[in-house]
């Protein structure tokens, strides 16, 4: 069941990332496909009332690292995953607390991740993720990111 490995991305925030644990960012969803994180607007709120982008780009990044830490915990590996390229697009404010979901991804994809790092001890994959708010798109992220060992 995808959301009994939801709390082992919980306690990685907790334990190595001090960022997203100021900002609170939690886990809202994960269903196998996608996965929704949450972080309330307080702890990043900017002059204008509304959410600043750099928390933005946190968010939706980790929305797409997060997919792949889960989809690696539930192959049996405790991953050591790098952001390889990334890329934002801020289309609206946020005046609301911050919620990103990323995108499914093609299972064909998911399994030539895996098959290269199986044969070369490294993998990449191209992610996608959205923060919407009110119904709304307010960014659009793609990243790329690889898996380039176990712990």
């Amino acid at each position: 069941m995808p959301d009994s490995v939801s709390h082992k991305l919980s306690e990685f925030i907790a334990q190595y990332l001090p960022t997203a644990r100021h900002m609170q960012l939690s886990v809202a969803d994960y269903d196998g496909g996608s996965l929704t994180l949450h972080a309330p607007l307080a702890p990043s709120i900017n002059d204008k009332q509304t959410a600043f982008g750099g928390s933005l780009y946190v968010v939706a990044v980790m929305a797409c690292w997060g997919a792949v830490y889960l989809r690696c915990v539930e192959q049996g590996l405790d991953p050591d995953i790098v952001v390889a390229k990334a890329e934002i697009e801020y289309l609206r404010p946020v005046a609301e607390d911050i919620v990103a979901r990323s995108k499914p991804t093609d299972e064909a994809a998911w399994a030539q991740f895996f098959e290269a790092f199986s044969q070369r001890g490294r993998g990449k994959i191209e992610l996608h993720s959205e923060v919407v708010v009110g119904g709304q798109v307010a960014a659009r992220f793609k990243g790329l990111y690889a898996i380039v060992g176990v712990k």
